[in-house]
């Protein structure tokens, strides 16, 4: 299936970071569908104060190409909605690190920055990727005027569908700081998901993606 990816572009960071916003009216613990275009499907839930955002779709690459794109912090500006900032802090191995990131909210709201720590497993028998981040909020000094999120999760769980494809759902819950209007939370919802997995799939064309070998990812 065709998808220019962007959750996984914050999705991923806008969205998957703006993203989780949640709009008072709906019931806490239920999911709601709140998008569904190109394949992509976004659903949206509040638990007390935890904001969470879920998203189910298809990609077309293979298991090192995507890693090879996720574990490089260097370009999620470039895929990443609403993401103006982004660099690895430190890398502890092949499959784990912790990055650091900076978002874009519009005047007059306030940046929102995070720090997390990413770890990335394969299953040996399935072949999926389940990559894990956890927001480590002192691990870097707060800048002024950008506010720090500090409770944030995040699970991408990755599975071959068919050759060449990759069956992908992300889960993300964090407690952006502050409050935020309804327009933005709708725009992170409806807008984040579809043009941040609209960027990965571009960048996921790139040769360098398309013939990725990684030692530690089975095929």
């Amino acid at each position: 299936m065709r998808l220019p990816f962007a959750l996984l572009s914050l999705l991923f960071l806008s969205a998957a970071f703006l993203c989780p916003l949640l709009l008072n009216a709906q019931k806490s613990d239920e999911w709601i569908l709140k998008n569904q275009k190109d394949g992509i499907k976004v659903y949206y839930r509040q638990t007390g104060d935890v904001h969470e955002l879920k998203l189910i779709t298809s990609v077309r690459a293979s298991l090192p190409g995507i890693v090879l794109l996720l574990d490089d912090p260097s370009r999620y500006t470039e895929w990443v909605y609403r993401s103006v900032e982004a660099r690895c802090v430190k890398r502890l191995s092949e499959t784990e690190m912790y990055y650091y990131v900076r978002l874009d909210f519009p005047w007059p709201l306030s940046d929102r920055d995070l720090i997390m720590h990413t770890k990335i497993r394969q299953d040996p028998h399935t072949r999926a990727l389940i990559w894990t981040s956890t927001a480590v909020p002192d691990l870097l000094p707060e800048q002024e005027d950008v506010i720090r999120i500090r409770r944030a999760h995040s699970k991408w769980l990755i599975t071959p569908a068919a050759p060449g494809v990759l069956s992908v759902e992300y889960h993300l819950y964090s407690h952006p700081g502050g409050s935020l209007p309804s327009w933005l939370v709708n725009t992170a919802v409806d807008v984040g998901p579809l043009e941040t997995i609209k960027g990965l799939c571009r960048l996921l064309l790139e040769a360098r993606y398309q013939n990725a070998r990684l030692a530690h990812i089975r095929e």
